[in-house]
């Protein structure tokens, strides 16, 4: 689906969607709370990829009753680092959303989304000085050489053009029990910011994946072929590439296991529904759907690092 699919039941996916992020961030309070802790960044991106995926999917699935969605989690909890020449290397994202839309005709649309997430209870903060690298990855996007990045260690990007884009932008997380989870108007758990020195959310999460799937926010990216010279473009089928490695050396990660796991436990788990091909089938073959993995502990993968990803994709079905 795209823009003249969404408008005319955009207020119905809205609260949907929204109360779904909510669930996610209250999924995660209860669990630290149970396990003794306090949740961090990769907490709520554990259940972004792992558990909203689940949400999502179903409320994709009774909206647009015509189409045909795969959805894919990968919690990775193991991120790439890369060299931009500072004596602090930035951290490549905590998680990227990617959307791939088919038409009738078989043609195919890619967008993009990369977050790297940052715990606030403010609508408004600013970036330490220990941050300053991270945000001049996302605002100049100099020259950078994949860093503690396993396969792609050694290899390098230069991002086009050499500014703030759509398609890189801060997560901010609220989790405070009014302001951020009470679900009342105005409120929201997760935000997104354009990045500058002063952070200041300028969307939720919930319309900004709306605005996502209309094409309206995020980077589009071209397909997986040789020829492409959109250095952008060549980021995101790497970063797809090892997730999708990632996961096929673990099991599906089996919801009921989250709250009974340290985040970090679930690098490379996987969680996926879908009722089309898509373009990570031999991953979910292999995994099996709902099959539930119980290989949590002493897990390292040195040679697939990658932020973590959710993966939304739409076959539209002709009419008949």
């Amino acid at each position: 689906m795209n823009a003249k699919d969404i408008n005319p039941v955009e207020p119905l996916l809205k609260g949907l969607i929204h109360r779904a992020v909510v669930n996610s961030i209250d999924f995660v309070v209860e669990k630290c709370n149970k396990l003794g802790n306090n949740p961090e960044e990769p907490d709520f991106v554990a259940s972004l990829t792992l558990k909203f995926t689940s949400d999502f999917y179903n409320i994709l699935k009774t909206v647009f009753t015509k189409n045909k969605f795969s959805l894919t989690g990968v919690f990775c909890h193991q991120k790439p680092i890369v060299n931009i020449g500072l004596s602090k290397d930035p951290e490549l994202g905590d998680i990227l959303f990617v959307y791939i839309f088919k038409d009738k005709r078989g043609n195919k649309k890619f967008n993009s989304l990369l977050f790297q997430a940052k715990k606030s209870r403010n609508a408004t903060t600013t970036i330490t000085s220990s941050d300053e690298h991270q945000l001049k990855l996302y605002s100049e996007w100099p020259i950078f050489t994949y860093k503690r990045a396993g396969k792609l260690n050694g290899t390098s990007r230069d991002i086009i053009p050499k500014t703030i884009n759509d398609g890189a932008q801060y997560l901010l997380i609220d989790d405070h029990p009014i302001y951020g989870l009470s679900g009342l108007n105005g409120t929201f758990p997760m935000g997104c910011a354009t990045p500058s020195k002063i952070l200041s959310i300028n969307n939720d999460l919930t319309n900004e994946l709306i605005d996502f799937l209309k094409f309206k926010s995020g980077r589009a990216f071209e397909d997986d072929s040789p020829k492409t010279k959109d250095e952008w473009s060549k980021m995101i089928w790497e970063i797809l590439q090892a997730t999708k490695n990632k996961a096929s050396k673990r099991m599906n990660a089996g919801i009921s296991n989250l709250p009974r796991q340290n985040t970090n436990n679930f690098d490379g788990c996987c969680f996926f529904m879908t009722d089309t091909n898509s373009i990570f089938s031999d991953l979910h073959n292999n995994l099996g759907e709902h099959k539930v993995g119980n290989n949590f502990d002493n897990y390292f993968d040195e040679e697939n690092f990658a932020p973590s990803l959710v993966l939304i994709e739409c076959d539209e079905q002709n009419e008949g």
